[in-house]
């Protein structure tokens, strides 16, 4: 078994190409993979964002064990760079795969030119496709005239089937769902909670037939009591600041109407209650989607540096923050299979969780160290923070 590079209490990584090493860890040992892999756009010329990169993985891979894609297509001048990335990404998601728990989630960000053979290669390893989320930023530019300008980046959302029902596999596994009340939108101000839990239909209903009225539960079997006021219903679509202004630049202001309950006539405010919970709230449509308050790209505070060494492509680490606590149950553990500069080992570190991280690169070790080995305290919420 591959020895780790460094290891303590809650952090282990290894220093290795992910499969290689991912294949000497135990089945079913891990909550969580949330990773942020190459792209495969040969970004920045780099050779682990390439062909050469993933031919080295494969090949290093298939040492000694038969290559059921044919290796000596990869290096014809006809096979296409995105066959070998997805490819390249079916091998390493299937290790995942073997490693997680069943139900337990992977989220992998992709760029817009080459997610679709990301996402192929989730599903074809086994994964259930069960959503793309998309982190929307403003700071992103054409690398030339003829092309869109980047503002979006998407991730895949797979499961690894279970057997049985959702509610035994979270107590056997602690995986299957999602933590919604650990990532709920945060409400914008105390009106903006009083007339959404005020107009919502998932509070407490009777058992009788036609007393039920959330959506989707028709059991009538017992009383509900869905709690809003923590904040909103995560979505699948996460914004920046800009992003965020941008939106409400759009839709304007809206607000809630007073005295204008269900049954009204068209245009009249129809879809309200009339409970007396009306409120005269206004806002931007943003307040319905998590906005981070950062950088919409790592800012430099984020970026570690070591002997004049930087990764080039750092995530904010509050986003990676939201991501861990959306699919990892307290305690849990997160494999993060291309550390880089280790932005999603802190983000683990500071949400309470184990994580195992593995980088190949030699030269992004230190900046790993750097962030992991720096102090940390507790917040006044109960998390940690530097």
């Amino acid at each position: 078994m591959t020895a780790p590079y460094y290891s303590d209490d809650l952090v282990t990584l290894y220093h290795g190409d992910c499969i290689e090493v991912m294949r000497t860890l135990p089945d079913n040992s891990v909550h969580a993979v949330v990773t942020d892999p190459p792209y495969g756009l040969e970004f920045m010329g780099k050779g682990w964002d390439g062909a050469d990169g993933f031919r080295r993985s494969l090949n290093a891979a298939d040492a000694g064990r038969e290559n059921a894609f044919g290796r000596a297509s990869r290096t014809s001048p006809e096979y296409k760079a995105g066959r070998l990335f997805g490819e390249w990404c079916e091998v390493w998601a299937a290790e995942a795969f073997r490693i997680l728990k069943p139900g337990g989630h992977i989220l992998a960000f992709g760029g817009t030119r080459t997610w679709q053979r990301l996402a192929v290669a989730v599903e074809d390893s086994g994964f259930e496709i069960r959503d793309s989320i998309a982190w929307l930023y403003g700071s992103g530019f054409p690398k030339v005239k003829t092309v869109l300008k980047p503002a979006f980046e998407p991730i895949v959302v797979g499961r690894k089937p279970f057997s049985g029902t959702l509610t035994a596999n979270v107590l056997a596994n602690g995986t299957g769902a999602f933590d919604i009340e650990a990532t709920r939108t945060a409400f914008a101000n105390a009106a903006d909670l009083a007339e959404s839990t005020g107009k919502n239909q998932h509070a407490k209903f009777g058992t009788e037939p036609g007393q039920n009225n959330v959506y989707g539960d028709y059991s009538q079997t017992e009383m509900k009591d869905y709690d809003g006021s923590k904040g909103r219903w995560p979505t699948n679509v996460l914004l920046d600041d800009s992003q965020a202004n941008e939106l409400d630049a759009q839709t304007g202001i809206s607000q809630s109407r007073i005295g204008k309950p269900r049954g009204a006539a068209s245009g009249e405010g129809w879809g309200m209650t009339a409970t007396g919970t009306e409120y005269d709230d206004a806002g931007g449509a943003s307040r319905f989607f998590p906005t981070f308050h950062y950088e919409a790209k790592a800012p430099n505070t984020e970026r570690p540096t070591v002997n004049g060494v930087q990764h080039p492509t750092v995530k904010p680490l509050e986003l990676m923050r939201w991501l861990v606590r959306l699919v990892t149950p307290p305690g849990g553990t997160v494999l993060e299979p291309f550390a880089g500069s280790g932005t999603t080992l802190e983000a683990c570190l500071i949400e309470g969780f184990d994580v195992i991280g593995i980088e190949r690169e030699d030269a992004y070790l230190p900046l790993i160290m750097q962030r992991i080995k720096k102090p940390l305290q507790q917040s006044m919420f109960g998390d940690e923070f530097a």
